[in-house]
């Protein structure tokens, strides 16, 4: 909401700013980057990017024209495009209808609408994963009684 003074005093009216962060960058669907990129800025992508994304406190959108081949870390990754590479989201990932991830995943929440394309690994982890990882990789003597067999990890945590 702003204040906009005219001459009988002043008005109040409401702004959208849904289509137009202040803190957020936009690379249209002409644009081709190759490199890192990384702020402290939202970004939205709706051309060509190739190298590393490094966005970890941010939200990195592909737009419906994007096409990432790029590793990524963000706070929220949302895909409309195409990206090819794996990422890793502090809160979320969201994959649109029209989205398509080729590569592993890693966040604590997931969303992937009806025809959405995704192959790769998917890890979901809770936001306190690693206080929890600790506390399970490390048993306690007096918890686990002589001749007990200890927890197994973990399908995904396993290498091939």
């Amino acid at each position: 909401m702003e204040r906009l003074r005219s001459e009988s005093g002043y008005k109040e009216r409401f702004v959208s700013t849904a289509n137009s962060r202040p803190d957020s960058s936009h690379l249209g669907k002409t644009f081709k980057f190759k490199g890192d990129i990384a702020g402290s800025e939202d970004i939205y992508i709706d051309g060509e990017v190739e190298g590393t994304i490094l966005l970890p406190n941010q939200v990195v959108t592909v737009g419906p024209n994007g096409h990432v081949n790029a590793d990524i870390q963000a706070r929220e990754l949302l895909v409309q495009g195409k990206v090819k590479g794996n990422a890793k989201a502090q809160d979320r990932v969201e994959v649109s209808r029209s989205g398509s991830v080729l590569g592993d995943l890693s966040m604590a929440r997931i969303s992937i609408q009806d025809g959405a394309f995704i192959q790769g690994r998917v890890d979901i982890r809770s936001a306190n994963a690693p206080a929890a990882a600790a506390a399970a990789s490390t048993p306690s003597p007096a918890a686990s009684p002589a001749g007990a067999v200890p927890p197994q990890g973990s399908l995904l945590d396993r290498r091939a």
